[in-house]
């Protein structure tokens, strides 16, 4: 099984010894984070990938914070550990007492690896359902957008300066990229990346992002655009006021009847050569899509988004999982510990 955190609450090294360093820091984003978010919920999601055998591991909780420190700070695994050990808030958030062992920075690894994709999904949902129940979550309407996240390959070196997507090049990064799941998605006919694409669907309301879907970055954006929908929808099953509206941009036309089969009304922008909607609704959710362009662009800015830290899809659904579920925790937070001012 795993370690208990019974020495950082009961021993003087544990949570006595920071009080005083933790009241000092009241309005540090770590401290009102702790206030704000009971992260027990954590531990029931996981036991099950934990054996009786062995060695006792380290808490889940415990690891699961220290990613999050990661993804809040944009930190390498190396340096986030380092971080667990010298700094006093750091070790305060995440459970340890002035005297306990800190993991080793591989710990960080195994854990995706035990867990995996499923459970990080579960953990996200999760705060979804916090949102909802802090009243963050408005049903009225949902955004749709995706984003380019650049695969950890350096394509110059694989392919070379005149490397080629075409499907009949020698030179395809595909055919020589160290990630077999990696692909070439299109801006427009001069730009272009090898990763994936972060579909995301975002409340506006709140700016909290309510599904993620990752694809190799040759998927169209209307492709997932239901599923993020459903996804939602799956985890509030018996709302009586479900989701009533969709936007997205003109990459998101084509799914009409099979969100009208759901009761839900279709305000994608429509492209130039098809019939202009109009309405009260309509331009209303025109003109709130440009919000989710903020989310990519925190995300990218702070939180490491826009580049994979590791190969294969799964990994990288799991890393942009830990993003959005940050900047989730970041609203939820400030709706329930707005920071005071000086």
């Amino acid at each position: 099984m795993f370690k208990s955190q019974s020495s950082f609450q009961s021993s003087f090294f544990g949570s006595f010894a920071y009080q005083g360093i933790l009241d000092r820091h009241h309005d540090h984003f770590l401290v009102r984070l702790l206030s704000a978010v009971d992260f027990s919920f954590i531990t029931p999601l996981v036991e099950e990938c934990y054996s009786g055998l062995g060695r006792k591991a380290y808490s889940p909780l415990v690891v699961m914070k220290i990613l999050l420190l990661q993804t809040l700070y944009d930190l390498s695994e190396r340096d986030v550990i380092e971080q667990v050990d010298t700094n006093i808030l750091f070790r305060a958030f995440v459970g340890l007492s002035l005297d306990d062992e800190i993991p080793h920075w591989t710990v960080l690894g195994k854990f995706r690896e035990r867990l995996g994709e499923q459970r990080f999904e579960e953990i996200f949902n999760q705060v979804v359902v916090l949102a909802k129940e802090v009243d963050l979550l408005d049903e009225k309407l949902r955004i749709l957008d995706s984003t380019a996240v650049k695969a950890k390959v350096d394509v110059m070196r694989h392919v070379g300066k005149y490397g080629d997507d075409d499907d009949d090049s020698p030179t395809r990064i595909e055919d020589r990229s160290p990630d077999p799941e990696a692909r070439t998605g299109h801006k427009s006919a001069h730009v272009k990346w090898h990763g994936y694409k972060e579909h995301i669907a975002i409340d506006p309301s709140s700016d909290i992002v309510t599904a993620v879907i990752t694809t190799p970055a040759n998927v169209s954006d209307v492709t997932p655009s239901v599923d993020l929908i459903d996804k939602e929808r799956t985890l509030f099953k018996d709302e009586t006021r479900p989701i009533r509206q969709v936007t997205g941009d003109k990459g998101y036309v084509g799914r009409s009847d099979e969100f009208k089969e759901r009761n839900i009304l279709d305000y994608t922008i429509p492209r130039d050569n098809m019939k202009q909607k109009t309405g009260n609704w309509y331009r209303s959710a025109k003109k709130q899509r440009p919000k989710i362009e903020r989310i990519f662009a925190e995300g990218k800015t702070n939180h490491h988004l826009g580049k994979c830290r590791y190969w294969t899809r799964w990994k990288t659904h799991v890393q942009s999982l830990l993003t959005f579920l940050t900047m989730n925790l970041k609203r939820i937070t400030n709706f329930h510990q707005p920071a005071m001012s000086a």
